[in-house]
């Protein structure tokens, strides 16, 4: 992430809206049964797995790339939102941009 976010100073000038966008992927581990922390994950219906939460840097207006800052497992003690807001912040408590930086945090 941080060395995203020193390219991301370099690419977008301090007054620039800079985009991100979130995810949260289930990954299935129904047979895995000695897998610590396996919770219910619904995608495409009920799953018994791993939810992963992904915030991304989106550079261009035009394109479909997108470079991952942060993609972190969420533990049973929480939850997407919760974590997607945690990186969240996170990401703006690191971020020099002013307006990213004042986003939400």
């Amino acid at each position: 992430m941080l060395l995203y976010l020193k390219q991301l100073q370099k690419e977008a000038p301090p007054t620039e809206h800079i985009l991100v966008a979130i995810d949260h992927t289930a990954w299935g581990r129904r047979d895995a049964k000695t897998l610590k922390d396996r919770t219910h994950e619904y995608q495409r219906g009920s799953i018994v797995g791993q939810g992963y939460s992904t915030i991304a840097w989106i550079p261009e207006v035009q394109g479909s790339w997108a470079l991952p800052l942060l993609h972190e497992r969420i533990s049973s003690g929480s939850s997407p939102i919760l974590q997607a807001a945690s990186q969240l912040k996170l990401v703006c408590e690191q971020s020099v941009n002013k307006r990213f930086s004042s986003f939400g945090c």
